[in-house]
């Protein structure tokens, strides 16, 4: 099948003189707008550490795209990194930046009549932005991860970013070693570009990239700078150019077996709650059935087999040398769909047939597990009749079954300022609320409150439940995603000070101990707090969908009934 440029005739024939014209203008030939034309999308910046050496990667796509008789076009999109506003207001943008970059993608696709995508990125929010954006172009696509960073090492141990939040969200400031300790770890936690080299949403997402077969197996542990990247970089430009030939789009790859696959590579890594969310939207793209039923039943059944940070103490290059994503696909093979097909070529099953642990301390078997089952499980109850989502390998087992007193917050910042006044103590429930999609509007990290519990030693000694989401770097025992949320009139915004809270985390409920009808009659008085806010946060705190539909803005939800799921 002929490419869409060359399929309608886009570039030939006096209907496209002015088309010509302007590709010229730039400095292209009638040559090279009769090849594939491929956009590279390259989220590099200087102020984001995951995506400082895209720059470098960029060039060696360029080139593969070059040997394949293709025709790059290079443009960027924002990418910001989550660690900066941290505690700041701004914080609101993480998430909401997924639309953005999906409708820049999509922009520039459709304008530029481009015929194929090679999407550059690395982090968070970023990497499921460009991959809708992609969807809805519907052009063939490829990802090409920009991998970890290197590994900070103290005392032997690896040392990531996660025990730097810990310390300075935790920290005695009176204490000079506690000071000590992190202008050490300032200078030495990030030692170069790439993503945090922890099971974060970042490194969650490249991963998924290459499970969900977006990415050439094998690339996407692959460390930021090593040479092996740049080979990747330039295989991948390489073959985009026949997957246009073949007019293969992420909509033939991404069928609800491969998300699937998306959802049980999450489990059995114990990723990032945030996968949740990307991986409901982009089923919702694609037009796919994906719900959190099925992570719910999913997560019965799969074992978690990695000991990556925050799960254990290896990092991303521990898993890298342990054999990457291809590893983690031959020790789960038996839980795969294994027919579904990959930008590469070849099926999920062929890659996984050939591909095994080669370091058990970091990735270990389906037979001796870390943890039988539940990386992540759904948490329902009448907290959270629609569902909510708890990583559960980072509580112990004393803390799956907690009840206490609720206290409650409206924001992250005053839950993290009573935690380091002394006045959370142990056994409360800490509630936050009014953080969710659209609540914050934006749907936060609570890292603060949780780093700081961590950092205090009180990590498994109080419970967080909260209507927002929890970072990738998040310890201790915390439920996220709670939905309906409190700002759209869910049970979260009935709670008051002092109100009983039972959880039990391995049978899946978060209950609010108040009687039905003082539910229903405090439900009755609540009125929604005056917030206003204009521009993108405007748009999303007026259209996003709740946590359980994937939080993305959605022009079809246009009354409260569908706000709340229903």
């Amino acid at each position: 099948m002929t490419y869409r440029s060359k399929r309608l005739g886009l570039f030939s024939g006096k209907g496209s003189s002015s088309r010509r014209a302007i590709y010229k203008g730039c400095g292209y030939d009638d040559e090279d707008l009769s090849r594939p034309l491929i956009g590279i999308v390259n989220t590099a910046n200087d102020a984001g550490l995951g995506h400082a050496h895209l720059d470098r990667l960029a060039k060696r796509v360029r080139a593969g795209i070059l040997q394949a008789g293709g025709t790059p076009f290079e443009f960027g999109t924002i990418a910001t990194c989550g660690a900066v506003p941290i505690g700041m207001p701004h914080f609101r943008y993480e998430l909401v930046i997924r639309d953005v970059i999906a409708s820049s993608v999509e922009i520039m696709t459709g304008v530029q009549l481009l015929d194929g995508l090679v999407l550059l990125a690395s982090c968070d929010s970023i990497i499921p932005g460009v991959l809708i954006g992609a969807i809805r172009a519907d052009v063939p696509a490829i990802v090409i991860t920009g991998g970890s960073q290197e590994v900070c090492k103290v005392e032997g141990r690896n040392s990531v970013m996660s025990e730097l939040d810990q310390l300075v969200f935790g920290a005695d400031y009176a204490s000079e070693e506690a000071r000590e300790k992190i202008r050490w770890l300032e200078d030495h936690v990030c030692p170069g570009p790439g993503a945090c080299s922890l099971m974060g949403t970042a490194n969650t997402m490249q991963i998924l990239m290459e499970g969900l077969g977006m990415a050439l197996p094998g690339s996407s542990t692959v460390p930021a700078v090593y040479a092996e990247k740049e080979r990747c970089a330039t295989q991948t430009g390489r073959r985009i150019v026949e997957l246009v030939k073949q007019d293969i789009k992420p909509k033939d790859i991404l069928t609800r077996e491969s998300l699937l696959n998306g959802v049980i590579l999450t489990l059995a890594l114990a990723g990032s709650t945030n996968a949740v969310l990307h991986l409901l939207s982009f089923a919702r793209e694609v037009g796919v059935e994906l719900t959190l039923d099925d992570f719910d039943r999913l997560s019965e059944a799969v074992p978690v087999i990695s000991r990556v940070i925050p799960t254990g103490k290896a990092s991303v290059v521990d898993l890298y040398h342990a054999g990457g994503v291809p590893a983690v696909m031959g020790e789960m093979k038996d839980f795969l769909y294994k027919d579904c097909i990959t930008v590469s070529g070849r099926t999920i099953g062929e890659i996984a047939a050939v591909s095994k642990s080669l370091d058990h301390d970091v990735l270990t078997t389906v037979e001796e597990p870390v943890f039988k089952n539940g990386g992540l499980v759904v948490i329902r109850g009448n907290l959270a009749p629609d569902g909510a989502i708890c990583r559960t390998t980072t509580i112990s087992e004393k803390a799956r079954k907690f009840t206490g007193p609720a206290r409650v917050f409206h924001c992250d910042e005053d839950a993290h300022a009573a935690v380091v006044s002394g006045k959370i103590k142990k056994g409360d429930v800490v509630v936050i609320r009014y953080e969710g999609p659209r609540g914050a509007p934006g749907m936060r990290e609570m890292m603060m409150t949780t780093d700081a519990l961590v950092g205090l030693g009180m990590g498994q000694d109080v419970f967080v439940l909260t209507d927002g989401r929890f970072s990738g770097f998040t310890e201790g025992a915390a439920i996220g995603h709670i939905s309906p949320e409190a700002a759209v009139g869910g049970v979260i915004a009935a709670v008051e000070d002092g109100d009983t809270i039972e959880i039990d985390v391995d049978a899946r409920y978060a209950n609010l101990r108040v009687p039905d009808e003082v539910i229903k009659e405090r439900l009755a008085r609540w009125r929604p707090p005056l917030k206003k806010s204009r521009g993108i946060l405007g748009i999303y705190a007026k259209t996003a969908l709740q946590a359980h539909l994937g939080g993305m803005i959605d022009d079809e939800v246009t009354d409260a009934g569908q706000i709340l799921g229903k």
